[in-house]
């Protein structure tokens, strides 16, 4: 017997775009994919025939698609950001329990596909129907965080079709998986940046600890084409979405407190947005500090956009900030998300 809460989202690495492979990881997080089937209506008439005809409809196109919206936790969130960026490494920290993966933009097209199954109940408990989309390719993301809640990460998929005759996976799930918090983050704007390494988080040096923000939010979009539907695939996409014009935003809401921000924005000078993320249970201790689980986005070359401060209305005065990260001169990565996990594989 189930109930409406037992539906369960799995994903796993395609070796084939569009070719099925059973779920390996397994998500705390809504199934909101559809299957949109596209007909099109004949434009020829006939007299007295003045409602559409039937046999004259018919079937054009196939498009799948999904969002997914989860809180950022821990434990697996790897697979995701390697989805979403494309190139990605991970090294063991010492001696400790946990692994530094870092995850930069790929410069190779395509991105990697994906498999990723919902299994969802029917209503009364009687059984379970997997509803399976392959091909599923993620065209952007966008993390968010808002002061007194979790950090939570919006993925966008474009996927080849929906398959129901896939056997369903049972799920599992990691023993130990916590989520990040507006808590447990921090962010730092300019200063002398210090990009990540394999197992080295980035360092601000002298930059601008702007502890008045009350929310953040950066996305990645990678701009996929939606194109691929191509005589012989039956009205599917027949290859891999291709990368576009990626662009990298983000927003800022900040109690005015000094006038540093603004200086900057009249100023037009880059700066870098180093925004961490840090969990309270610790990986283990390799003798001289505790690692600590991390997600940390960072952002080399960053122009603040928006406005200067305005009255409102004798409350608190709060600045709006839009920024955008650039890719300065075609070697330095515009985007690092470095994840500190005990993840032993991406």
């Amino acid at each position: 017997m189930t109930t409406q809460i037992d539906y369960s989202v799995g994903m796993s690495a395609e070796t084939a775009y569009g070719t099925a492979v059973a779920p390996s990881r397994f998500f705390e997080t809504e199934f909101k994919f559809k299957n949109s089937i596209g007909r099109v209506q004949g434009k020829g008439t006939r007299p007295t025939r003045s409602v559409n005809r039937l046999n004259r409809n018919v079937l054009s196109r196939y498009e799948a698609s999904g969002e997914q919206e989860i809180e950022v936790n821990t434990s697996g969130f790897g697979m995701l950001l390697k989805a979403v960026l494309g190139d990605a490494t991970s090294t063991k920290i010492g001696t400790t329990n946990g692994y530094q993966q870092v995850h930069t933009l790929t410069k190779n097209d395509p991105l990697g596909s994906y498999t990723i199954q919902g299994v969802l109940p029917y209503l009364g408990g009687v059984s379970l129907s997997p509803h399976t989309f392959v091909g599923c390719m993620a065209n952007g993301i966008a993390f968010d965080a808002k002061e007194g809640e979790i950090l939570t990460a919006k993925i966008d998929w474009l996927a080849k079709e929906m398959l129901t005759n896939v056997a369903p996976a049972a799920a599992s799930y990691p023993a130990v998986s916590d989520l990040f918090t507006f808590t447990g983050g921090e962010i730092v704007i300019g200063g002398n940046l210090t990009v990540p390494t394999t197992t080295a988080l980035a360092v601000s040096a002298g930059g601008l600890a702007a502890g008045a923000v009350v929310s953040a939010s950066v996305s990645l979009s990678n701009d996929l084409d939606k194109g691929g539907y191509n005589l012989g695939g039956g009205g599917k996409r027949m290859r891999p979405n291709a990368l576009g014009h990626r662009s990298i935003t983000g927003k800022m809401k900040v109690e005015y407190t000094n006038d540093d921000l603004r200086d900057v924005y009249l100023a037009q000078t880059d700066v870098s947005i180093v925004l961490t993320f840090k969990s309270f249970r610790s990986l283990g201790n390799d003798g001289t500090a505790a690692v600590l689980p991390t997600l940390q986005i960072v952002l080399p070359y960053v122009l603040l956009k928006g406005d200067v401060p305005q009255s409102n209305g004798g409350a608190p005065i709060e600045i709006d900030i839009d920024f955008e990260a650039f890719d300065k001169d075609g070697t330095a990565q515009p985007i690092y998300i470095v994840y500190r996990t005990a993840d032993t594989a991406i």
